[in-house]
């Protein structure tokens, strides 16, 4: 198969169809490819973007935990083996400076966060956040935002301190995986 490679922007209009054809060719092309990703993930079906689906799973196979029945389970989607509840999430961004900076957000009740990190499509880091400590984590990297007690809004800046000092945010309730 020819990997889909996208041409450069012409200002002529191309003839509709062949430019719909085009299109079409390159989602058969994704969706052929994503259900190889979705069956080595042992996900039969799933609407869901991959990204997600993967970063569930791994975050439970790095913690130990079960998954929650439901994968579109509201405000968790696994649970740790000491019975934390733990919502999993994930940024991607490409190598070098982030265009995407995510939010821990602590707000829908779950016990735990946990932020799988892409960079280039590569998984880099599992991070695993505990509520009860997240105020005093924003403390540590000098968050002055709203809602600490509750959010961090984290960036890349941030990411690579908690990296450089995970013994530091250990004892702060942040588990670091680096992959």
């Amino acid at each position: 198969m020819i990997p889909f490679v996208p041409e450069s922007v012409d200002p002529t209009p191309a003839a509709p169809l062949a430019e719909t054809e085009r299109l079409l060719g390159a989602l058969r092309l994704y969706r052929a490819a994503r259900q190889v990703f979705l069956g080595a993930l042992g996900i039969a079906a799933s609407n869901r973007d991959p990204l997600a689906e993967f970063a569930e799973l791994i975050a439970c196979a790095e913690l130990g935990g079960t998954m929650a029945t439901s994968r579109v389970q509201k405000g968790w989607d696994l649970v740790d083996p000491d019975g934390n509840t733990v919502q999993v999430r994930y940024v991607a961004n490409p190598a070098g400076t982030w265009v995407n900076e995510p939010l821990i957000d602590f707000s829908g009740g779950c016990d735990r966060f946990a932020l799988v990190v892409y960079e280039a499509l590569d998984v880099r880091a599992l991070l695993v956040f505990s509520a009860p400590r997240i105020a005093e984590v924003c403390a540590r990297l000098g968050k002055r935002h709203r809602d600490t007690d509750t959010r961090l809004g984290l960036t890349q800046r941030n990411y690579l301190e908690i990296l450089a000092n995970q013994q530091e945010f250990g004892a702060l309730g942040v588990d670091v995986h680096v992959f």
